[in-house]
């Protein structure tokens, strides 16, 4: 108990530490311009404003010239949950000489803005000079190249040159930057200075679970060259995780790719989100398996970016969900993992992302109180966020790994659109340390959750009881995400093809009677047309209109029926 209380006084004195350090900055996310710093304080006071704005914002990259402009920011500003202010200027704007281009061109403007707020470049060598700035400020850097999940081999092969391209890019514009010690070593070893995030979806088709051998093999055929690359340039590749349908795909691909002979020395990681309920059981497997690697794999640990979608999507298929559903208990999960990763320190190289300061300052006392050294580990935030933890970090000498994204408008959007969603969230602990200037004791307090609960069982449909009609419980979609229903289900598939025999005689059933037909018409396997697996009775229009008499004659009977026992 002593040591817990200890670490605990350590935690919240690191915390206010960073604070003070980084005091008089201000966040870089709310020092937009007038216009968009308005914008995410509507936001965040009126939900429909907010919702409205990220649809444009969404949205803005397909609008054309200045009128389709105007019409967009008319449609979706029109209403009471907008601003006063907003409103009077789009309502003038039309009356106004050339009010409306202005209009037009100040959204524009703004909207470009926020997202080069969070976009280190639009293009690699644009990005290089950006980093070079941050590298001569004590920072390191992971360059993500934006661009989501790809539908066509075009563009999978597309994002895979944009990786190359990046990667010797980058090379050639780090070599002449300054040496920096913490920067490019650890205790164990060399660190890098070339560091990418690439995303497994924009790697290959088929990048889904009931297709996952199909996408892992496209996704290994574009990625060995970009390994081999990265391995001869001396750089680091991370594997970022996405959505959970695809996290046991990408743990898959990374291992099994990792595994290969040639990439055993390969600088490479990848992420575990801490707002899964299975964060801790995926992290043990990869420390084990970390363990017998000649050079050890980099774990970053993130709260996760997609609890939104993650939440709605499973409440809609009626599926349990996969995250933690209380923030309290994606911070405790989050604290279990940064002792679970220093704890094996020397097994598995470490990354913090975060800019929750509690967060942070768990991730750091936790390592001094097991002897882990503050080179042993980095902190990784993201690059146009939160900027006064960038500079407290810095000067308190830890390596500081800035996340940043590379890319144009278009792609840009759904990251944007991330990014503000993360700002403007009730949760958020930017907008509660830099808007909101809530006490700094509260937002550093330990998370009070007890016993974290266990990732959940596949959903099952609940039997309906007859004498309720009104609970009737509908079958859930199979969530073929899980490993163990795909697994099931071929199975049972497997079990019900054995048991196929010659093709079966499909009489046709009238008022309870069976009749014989003239025509009949062959049901054949999908997966293979030339087996029959039935023969069918075909029947006639006088085989219908007397099917028809029929059920309107028992639907007397039927109607009498207590409405329980035709529910039932």
């Amino acid at each position: 108990m002593g040591s817990t209380d200890a670490l605990e006084r350590d935690v919240r004195a690191l915390a206010r530490q960073i604070a003070e350090e980084g005091r008089g900055a201000r966040a870089g996310v709310f020092r937009m311009s007038w216009w968009s710093d308005r914008a995410m304080e509507w936001a965040m006071e009126k939900p429909a404003f907010k919702t409205q704005l990220f649809r444009f914002v969404d949205v803005f990259p397909a609008i054309g010239g200045h009128a389709d402009v105007l019409r967009h920011l008319d449609e979706y500003f029109d209403g009471d949950d907008v601003p006063k202010i907003m409103s009077t200027g789009l309502g003038i704007a039309d009356r106004a000489p050339f009010g409306g281009a202005v209009s037009a061109s100040v959204a524009k403007r703004n909207i470009v803005r926020m997202a080069e707020q969070f976009i280190v470049g639009n293009t690699p060598d644009e990005a290089v000079r950006n980093l070079r700035r941050l590298w001569d400020d004590g920072r390191a850097h992971t360059c993500d190249l934006l661009g989501e999940k790809t539908v066509v081999e075009a563009d999978a092969e597309r994002y895979a040159e944009r990786v190359r391209e990046l990667l010797d890019v980058l090379a050639r514009g780090a070599a002449s930057w300054t040496p920096n010690a913490l920067l490019e070593s650890d205790d164990l070893g060399v660190v890098p200075r070339v560091n990418v995030s690439i995303k497994p979806t924009a790697l290959a088709t088929h990048y889904h679970p009931l297709t996952g051998d199909i996408g892992i093999a496209g996704a290994k055929e574009r990625l060995r060259p970009i390994l081999r690359r990265a391995k001869s340039l001396g750089a680091f590749v991370h594997f970022d995780m996405e959505h959970y349908e695809v996290k046991d795909l990408t743990l898959r691909l990374f291992q099994e790719l990792l595994d290969e002979t040639e990439f055993s020395d390969v600088h490479a990681g990848i992420v575990v989100q801490a707002y899964l309920k299975d964060a801790r059981r995926d992290l043990a497997h990869l420390i084990e398996w970390s363990r017998s690697r000649e050079t050890p794999i980099t774990v970053r640990l993130v709260k996760g970016a997609y609890w939104d979608s993650e939440t709605v999507h499973c409440h809609a298929a009626d599926w349990p969900v996969p995250v933690f559903e209380h923030k309290p208990q994606t911070d405790a999960s989050y604290e279990a993992c940064v002792r679970m990763l220093h704890d094996n320190h020397g097994s598995i190289r470490s990354a913090f992302g975060s800019h929750n300061l509690r967060s942070l300052a768990y991730a750091i006392s936790y390592a001094r109180a097991v002897g882990v050294p503050d080179n042993g580990f980095e902190i990784q935030l993201l690059y146009g966020m939160a900027e006064p933890i960038h500079g407290a970090l810095t000067r308190m000498g830890q390596r500081v790994r800035v996340y940043a994204p590379v890319g144009e408008m278009v792609p840009g959007m759904a990251y944007l659109v991330r990014r503000l969603l993360e700002n403007t969230s009730n949760e958020s602990f930017v907008r509660a340390q830099y808007v909101e200037g809530q006490s700094l004791d509260s937002l550093v307090a330990k998370p009070d959750v007890g016993v974290l609960p266990d990732p959940p069982s596949a959903a099952t449909r609940v039997a309906t009881n007859p004498s309720q009609p009104g609970e009737y419980n509908p079958e859930p979609l199979a969530e073929w995400r899980r490993s163990d229903v795909r697994q099931s289900f071929a199975a049972e598939v497997a079990a019900t093809d054995a048991a196929l025999g010659a093709p079966v005689n499909v009489a046709a059933v009238i008022n309870g009677e069976t009749r014989e037909t003239e025509s009949t018409t062959e049901s054949v396997d999908p997966g293979d047309p030339s087996r029959v697996l039935a023969v069918a009775a075909m029947c006639s229009a006088a085989d219908v209109d007397i099917a028809v008499q029929g059920a309107f004659e028992a639907q007397k009977e039927w109607a009498r029926r207590p409405v329980a026992e035709r529910a039932a």
